[in-house]
Protein backbone atom coordinates (compact mmCIF):
# COMPACT_ATOMS: atom_id res chain seq x y z
CA UNK A 1 0.00 0.00 0.00
CA UNK A 2 1.31 3.03 -0.99
CA UNK A 3 1.82 5.88 1.71
CA UNK A 4 0.45 9.27 0.69
CA UNK A 5 2.78 12.58 1.30
CA UNK A 6 -0.28 14.72 1.81
CA UNK A 7 -1.74 14.63 4.95
CA UNK A 8 -5.58 13.56 5.33
CA UNK A 9 -8.07 15.77 3.79
CA UNK A 10 -9.75 17.81 6.75
CA UNK A 11 -6.83 17.12 9.43
CA UNK A 12 -4.49 19.64 10.18
CA UNK A 13 -5.00 22.12 7.43
CA UNK A 14 -8.13 24.17 7.81
CA UNK A 15 -8.32 26.90 6.25
CA UNK A 16 -4.62 26.94 4.44
CA UNK A 17 -5.07 25.07 1.50
CA UNK A 18 -2.66 27.30 -0.77
CA UNK A 19 0.36 26.96 1.78
CA UNK A 20 2.75 25.13 0.09
CA UNK A 21 6.79 25.20 -1.44
CA UNK A 22 5.01 27.64 -4.00
CA UNK A 23 3.74 30.17 -1.87
CA UNK A 24 6.96 30.63 -0.30
CA UNK A 25 8.58 31.02 -3.46
CA UNK A 26 5.86 33.22 -4.32
CA UNK A 27 6.57 35.40 -1.20
CA UNK A 28 9.90 35.36 -2.10
CA UNK A 29 9.37 36.30 -5.92
CA UNK A 30 7.51 39.83 -4.25
CA UNK A 31 4.15 38.55 -4.14
CA UNK A 32 1.50 39.20 -1.49
CA UNK A 33 1.86 37.34 1.29
CA UNK A 34 -1.44 36.86 3.42
CA UNK A 35 -2.19 36.78 7.07
CA UNK A 36 -1.83 32.57 7.10
CA UNK A 37 1.15 32.26 5.46
CA UNK A 38 -0.66 32.52 1.77
CA UNK A 39 0.87 34.01 -1.13
CA UNK A 40 -0.35 35.57 -3.94
CA UNK A 41 1.51 36.08 -6.99
CA UNK A 42 -0.29 37.40 -10.41
CA UNK A 43 0.69 35.71 -12.89
CA UNK A 44 2.16 37.75 -15.54
CA UNK A 45 2.19 36.71 -19.43
CA UNK A 46 4.41 38.76 -21.98
CA UNK A 47 4.00 38.02 -26.17
CA UNK A 48 6.68 39.27 -27.46
CA UNK A 49 5.54 40.11 -31.56
CA UNK A 50 7.82 40.81 -34.10
CA UNK A 51 6.97 41.99 -37.61
CA UNK A 52 9.26 41.17 -40.86
CA UNK A 53 8.36 42.74 -43.91
CA UNK A 54 7.56 40.54 -46.99
CA UNK A 55 7.76 41.82 -50.74
CA UNK A 56 4.01 43.69 -51.18
CA UNK A 57 4.24 45.41 -48.02
CA UNK A 58 2.84 43.28 -45.32
CA UNK A 59 3.67 42.68 -42.35
CA UNK A 60 4.41 39.36 -41.29
CA UNK A 61 4.34 39.03 -37.09
CA UNK A 62 7.23 36.78 -35.55
CA UNK A 63 8.43 35.44 -32.73
CA UNK A 64 12.25 36.60 -31.69
CA UNK A 65 14.40 38.38 -34.01
CA UNK A 66 16.87 41.35 -33.66
CA UNK A 67 13.99 44.10 -33.08
CA UNK A 68 14.19 46.21 -29.68
CA UNK A 69 10.34 47.14 -30.19
CA UNK A 70 7.34 44.88 -28.74
CA UNK A 71 5.67 45.14 -32.01
CA UNK A 72 7.92 45.31 -34.51
CA UNK A 73 9.71 47.69 -36.15
CA UNK A 74 7.73 50.92 -37.26
CA UNK A 75 8.12 50.53 -41.09
CA UNK A 76 5.41 52.67 -42.19
CA UNK A 77 6.33 52.93 -46.26
CA UNK A 78 2.73 52.56 -47.36
CA UNK A 79 -1.13 52.23 -46.27
CA UNK A 80 -0.80 48.60 -45.25
CA UNK A 81 2.19 48.93 -42.44
CA UNK A 82 -0.11 52.08 -41.25
CA UNK A 83 -3.05 50.02 -40.46
CA UNK A 84 -1.13 47.02 -39.40
CA UNK A 85 0.90 48.75 -37.02
CA UNK A 86 -2.22 50.18 -35.57
CA UNK A 87 -4.06 47.43 -35.71
CA UNK A 88 -1.53 45.53 -33.85
CA UNK A 89 -1.31 48.06 -31.14
CA UNK A 90 -5.22 47.99 -30.71
CA UNK A 91 -5.05 44.32 -30.68
CA UNK A 92 -1.82 43.98 -27.70
CA UNK A 93 -3.75 46.78 -26.01
CA UNK A 94 -7.17 45.38 -25.59
CA UNK A 95 -5.60 41.83 -24.40
CA UNK A 96 -3.51 43.95 -21.65
CA UNK A 97 -7.43 45.72 -21.06
CA UNK A 98 -8.86 42.88 -20.39
CA UNK A 99 -6.04 40.95 -18.66
CA UNK A 100 -5.51 43.88 -15.98
CA UNK A 101 -9.18 44.06 -14.76
CA UNK A 102 -9.29 40.80 -14.30
CA UNK A 103 -6.23 40.79 -12.41
CA UNK A 104 -7.19 43.89 -10.53
CA UNK A 105 -11.10 41.68 -9.72
CA UNK A 106 -8.78 39.11 -8.59
CA UNK A 107 -5.97 40.84 -6.60
CA UNK A 108 -8.92 42.78 -4.68
CA UNK A 109 -10.94 39.77 -3.76
CA UNK A 110 -7.72 38.20 -2.73
CA UNK A 111 -6.83 41.34 -0.52
CA UNK A 112 -10.80 42.18 0.77
CA UNK A 113 -9.82 38.32 2.59
CA UNK A 114 -7.07 38.71 4.25
CA UNK A 115 -7.16 39.36 8.14
CA UNK A 116 -7.77 42.76 9.39
CA UNK A 117 -5.34 45.17 11.05
CA UNK A 118 -5.94 45.26 15.12
CA UNK A 119 -8.53 47.59 15.38
CA UNK A 120 -9.69 47.45 11.91
CA UNK A 121 -13.17 45.90 10.72
CA UNK A 122 -14.06 44.31 7.61
CA UNK A 123 -15.27 47.10 5.79
CA UNK A 124 -11.95 48.63 6.43
CA UNK A 125 -10.37 45.86 5.27
CA UNK A 126 -12.43 45.55 1.81
CA UNK A 127 -11.54 49.40 1.42
CA UNK A 128 -7.90 48.81 1.57
CA UNK A 129 -8.45 45.84 -0.93
CA UNK A 130 -10.03 48.17 -2.94
CA UNK A 131 -7.70 51.25 -2.75
CA UNK A 132 -4.77 48.43 -4.13
CA UNK A 133 -7.29 47.00 -6.88
CA UNK A 134 -7.84 50.47 -8.18
CA UNK A 135 -4.52 51.22 -9.12
CA UNK A 136 -4.68 47.84 -11.81
CA UNK A 137 -7.90 49.20 -12.82
CA UNK A 138 -6.38 52.62 -13.69
CA UNK A 139 -3.87 50.71 -15.57
CA UNK A 140 -6.44 48.98 -17.55
CA UNK A 141 -7.90 52.04 -17.92
CA UNK A 142 -5.43 53.58 -19.74
CA UNK A 143 -4.56 50.12 -22.05
CA UNK A 144 -8.16 50.73 -23.12
CA UNK A 145 -7.01 54.32 -24.15
CA UNK A 146 -3.74 53.29 -26.24
CA UNK A 147 -6.02 51.18 -28.24
CA UNK A 148 -8.45 53.68 -28.57
CA UNK A 149 -6.00 56.00 -29.81
CA UNK A 150 -4.31 53.23 -31.68
CA UNK A 151 -7.88 52.99 -34.02
CA UNK A 152 -8.18 57.05 -33.96
CA UNK A 153 -4.37 57.21 -35.10
CA UNK A 154 -5.35 54.86 -38.18
CA UNK A 155 -8.93 56.93 -38.86
CA UNK A 156 -6.93 60.41 -38.56
CA UNK A 157 -4.02 58.60 -41.41
CA UNK A 158 -7.33 58.12 -43.72
CA UNK A 159 -8.22 61.69 -43.29
CA UNK A 160 -5.48 63.64 -43.57
CA UNK A 161 -4.07 61.67 -46.19
CA UNK A 162 -6.89 60.17 -48.36
CA UNK A 163 -5.77 62.73 -51.39
CA UNK A 164 -2.55 60.39 -51.39
CA UNK A 165 -3.69 57.37 -50.53
CA UNK A 166 -6.82 57.43 -53.54
CA UNK A 167 -6.40 60.50 -55.45
CA UNK A 168 -9.66 62.04 -56.45
CA UNK A 169 -10.84 61.87 -60.11
CA UNK A 170 -10.59 64.94 -61.79
CA UNK A 171 -14.94 66.64 -62.05
CA UNK A 172 -15.57 67.63 -65.67
CA UNK A 173 -16.64 71.15 -66.16
CA UNK A 174 -20.03 71.76 -65.16
CA UNK A 175 -22.42 73.76 -68.07
CA UNK A 176 -23.00 76.73 -66.66
CA UNK A 177 -27.05 77.56 -66.69
CA UNK A 178 -27.68 80.22 -69.74
CA UNK A 179 -30.73 82.66 -69.76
Amino acid sequence: MATRNAPPRGAGNKGNKFKSAAGAAGAAAGGFVGAMGQSFVPPVNITINRTQHVGGGGSVPQQGGGSQFVLGEPAFDNTDDVRAYCNHVRALMVQCAIELAMAAKILEARLSQAMPLPGENKIQTALRARRVGWKLKRASDGAVAVAKNAVAAHAAFQREYADVIRPRPQQAPVNQFKF
